[in-house]
């Protein structure tokens, strides 16, 4: 069983080949419409950042300034891991690739064509101008080049981060899944994704909700981090000004769903300090 995340450009059919790779290979797809159903969880706390990254725009010059983008980065992440922790999976956009980078259970894919290839297949799907369309698609590349270099601080073209770099001006729609799937095949043979790696991602997810739940309870500012230690347990590093804040750090995560031990050591101090550990 593999991982695979599809990064692509508009018009280039990615979204159509990783739609297709699912329904014919048997994978979960993880787009923007599952995103979004998976996100109604963090709605009410945090309504406006899920809004955004379901659609993979970057927050306005306002929310940038004024909003701590770790609230973005730690939603997004959660439902990524979330979704790897599944397995058999197909996890579009969203920055996917630069969240599970790295992994050698995960198949990172980016689907690309010429603009001017794109701009004809949007206008022919869209039914508009051609003028239009090259507007709407000149507009998507700044957006998501835009939200990667918000969220991740990356470039989203930058060719090492992606495993399988497949350009439809030549290669069919059906050739495309054809490839990624028998890459996919193949990667599962050399490094499955095994019991002990799903824990992980599911503890990653755990730990980016807990991060969620300090940001809420306590201000997006607090230097609280949250790292997995083992099934059920985490622990607290970073610092906060009081006793009282650090015991409520640790009840604040303990009353995370799946969160059972809290080894806290959190530092007490006015100033941002090194911890002695």
């Amino acid at each position: 069983m593999t991982v695979i995340t599809v990064s692509r450009q508009v018009g280039s059919h990615g979204g159509t080949i990783a739609a297709r790779l699912a329904e014919e290979k048997g994978y979960q797809l993880f787009n923007k419409e599952r995103f979004h159903r998976e996100a109604e969880g963090f709605d009410g706390h945090f309504s406006r950042e899920v809004e955004a990254l379901t659609n993979e725009s970057p927050p306005k010059l306002f929310e940038k300034l004024f909003h701590n983008h770790c609230v973005y980065g730690n939603i997004i992440a959660a439902m990524v891991y979330e979704a790897a922790a599944a397995d058999h999976v197909v996890v579009v956009g969203r920055g996917g690739q630069f969240i599970l980078e790295g992994l050698k259970c995960v198949l990172n894919v980016r689907v690309v064509s010429p603009v001017e290839e794109r701009i004809r297949n949007y206008a022919g799907f869209k039914g508009i101008e051609i003028g239009m369309a090259g507007d709407i698609i000149k507009a998507s590349d700044r957006e998501r080049s835009s939200f990667i270099k918000y969220l991740h601080n990356r470039n989203i073209a930058e060719p090492d981060v992606y495993d399988l770099i497949i350009n439809t001006r030549v290669v069919s729609k059906d050739m495309a899944v054809r490839l990624i799937h028998e890459t996919a095949e193949e990667l599962s043979r050399l490094h499955p994704v095994t019991a002990e790696i799903k824990m992980e991602f599911r503890q990653m997810a755990i730990c980016k909700r807990a991060e969620l739940m300090l940001m809420m309870e306590m201000g997006e500012s607090n230097a609280v981090k949250v790292s997995p230690c083992e099934s059920g347990k985490v622990m607290l590093t970073g610092y906060l000004p009081t006793e009282g804040e650090r015991v409520s750090a640790e009840n604040i995560v303990r009353s995370v769903k799946g969160i059972h031990k809290v080894d806290n050591r959190i530092v007490v101090s006015q100033f941002p300090v090194r911890p002695w550990y």
